[in-house]
C-alpha cells in the first residue's frame, strides 16, 4: 500500500482561510461584546463548516491499495481500478475535485475524465500506478495505456 498526499497550494489556503477568518470574527465580537446567548446561532453554525474545511485539507489523499487507486477527500471516497485507467496526464483543470492544487493529473477511464488528483509527489505517484499496471507506460509527464496486443497488432 502506498500513499501520497495532496499537494496544496498557498492561495487556496488564503482564499478559504480568508473566507472562514472573517465569518468567525464577525461571530465572535458580538457573541464576546454582548455575552448574549442568541450572538452564539452564527458561531454554531460556522464552526461545523471550519471544521469540515479543515477535514478536508487534513485527510485529501490518494492510496494506491492493490490494483486500486482510493481517493480520500474528508468524508468523500471513490474507487478507481487501476488497470481500467487509459491515461493520467497534466491537467490545470480547475474543476470541483479532491485535490488541493492545480498542479493536477487528469485520470481517465472509458474515454472520460475519472478524476482529477494532485499528489505532491507526482513522478513517484505515477511509478506506483505504473508498477501496479504495467500497461500504463510513462509518456508527456503522465502515462498512457499501453492498446493491448491482439490480431493484426504487434
Amino acid at each position: 500500500m502506498r500513499e501520497f498526499r495532496s499537494k496544496i497550494d498557498s492561495w487556496i489556503v488564503v482564499l478559504l482561510g480568508a473566507g472562514l477568518v472573517l465569518p468567525l470574527i464577525l461571530a465572535i465580537v458580538p457573541a464576546v461584546a454582548t455575552g448574549r446567548a442568541e450572538t452564539l446561532v452564527p458561531l454554531a453554525l460556522l464552526l461545523p463548516v471550519v471544521g469540515f474545511v479543515v477535514w478536508i485539507f487534513t485527510a485529501t489523499r490518494y492510496t494506491i491499495e492493490g490494483r486500486t487507486l482510493v481517493v480520500r477527500s474528508g468524508p468523500f471516497r471513490w474507487r478507481i481500478d487501476i488497470d481500467g485507467i487509459e491515461s493520467v496526464r497534466p491537467s490545470r483543470n480547475p474543476l470541483s475535485s479532491p485535490a488541493l492544487s492545480l498542479d493536477r493529473l487528469a485520470i481517465r477511464r472509458g474515454g472520460k475524465l475519472a478524476m482529477l488528483v494532485s499528489p505532491a509527489d507526482k513522478a513517484a505517484f505515477l511509478r506506483a500506478l505504473a508498477a501496479v499496471s504495467p500497461g500504463l507506460e510513462p509518456r508527456e509527464g503522465g502515462l498512457v495505456r499501453r492498446p493491448a496486443a491482439g490480431p493484426g497488432r504487434r
